[in-house]
């Protein structure tokens, strides 16, 4: 038994409500099927009666959610809700028992409010499920071998691949504060040394409109006027745009054969002079 569920099943409200369950009877399978066919005419009596009689199984099913980080009651409370829905839309004609069917509604809303909760980033509901699946997986595991498991044997053991498990356990790790600070002799946080890549810094802006500015000047001393235009283009030099060989071809009426030719011979005169442009551009 796990920590949590012992907390759990120690709690005054648990078995306050424990023991208000134990009180409602079970169905019988024709009796299940007698207030089915009630709910589906529309009696809420009907409805209710199967719905208190199956809150065992809600409970049954959210003790393998149960953790120190959400109230177990709480839980049951989702659990419930799906447990409403089941009744709602279960259909007789598909030959099966109401738990049966109960069981994915109410997993479901069980596996939802906990997504909504364990992290600060809420996850998909299938990568919720697999990084559940992982933790019961490590903890197996780690009673079997007597050591944390390696992420290839949690991955055998749960019949998934070990990309999918790493992505799923890096993206479910808590975030850190930028305001948390390296030690306690420290006045020195996340934030005072992680650069916001959003944010405009004019040193780099300035480097860079110099370096762009000083490569334009050095083509136009060294290439043709058409040479230049390719070599400018084709290197986003001019705009941000993507210019390809036939682009480029239309644009200046000619071939886009010619526009490679014309790349090729810029780039060869360009590295004859590499030495002239690294000293023009960073001098």
């Amino acid at each position: 038994m796990s920590k949590a569920l012992f907390e759990i099943q120690n709690d005054d409200a648990y078995q306050a409500y424990i023991k208000q369950v134990k009180k409602i009877p079970l169905l019988t399978s024709e009796k299940e099927r007698e207030l089915s066919l009630r709910v589906a005419q529309g009696d809420k009596a009907a409805a209710q009666q199967l719905i208190e009689a199956n809150l065992r199984l809600v409970i049954k099913i959210g003790q393998s959610y149960c953790s120190n980080i959400i109230p177990f009651m709480d839980i049951i409370q989702e659990g419930n809700v799906g447990l409403m829905h089941a009744v709602e839309k279960f259909d007789l004609s598909k030959n099966v028992r109401f738990s049966t069917y109960a069981v994915l509604w109410i997993k479901q809303a069980i596996a939802r409010f906990v997504a909504s909760k364990r992290h600060t980033i809420r996850l998909p509901l299938k990568k919720e499920e697999l990084l559940r699946k992982i933790y019961i997986a490590e903890h197996i595991l780690h009673q079997r071998f007597g050591r944390a498991p390696k992420i290839e044997e949690i991955a055998k053991e749960i019949d998934c691949s070990v990309a999918d498990i790493d992505l799923v356990m890096n993206i479910a790790s808590n975030p850190l504060s930028l305001d948390i600070e390296f030690s306690d002799n420290s006045n020195t946080s996340f934030a005072d040394i992680c650069e916001d890549s959003h944010q405009l810094n004019p040193e780099r802006e300035f480097l860079e409109r110099y370096s762009r500015n000083e490569t334009r000047s050095f083509l136009k001393t060294h290439l043709s006027f058409r040479e230049r235009a390719v070599i400018l283009h084709r290197f986003h030099l001019v705009d941000s745009d993507l210019y390809t060989f036939q682009k480029l071809g239309d644009r200046l009426g000619i071939s886009a054969e010619a526009v490679r030719q014309i790349e090729k011979r810029a780039l060869n005169k360009i590295r004859d002079k590499r030495d002239e442009l690294l000293k023009c551009v960073y001098a």
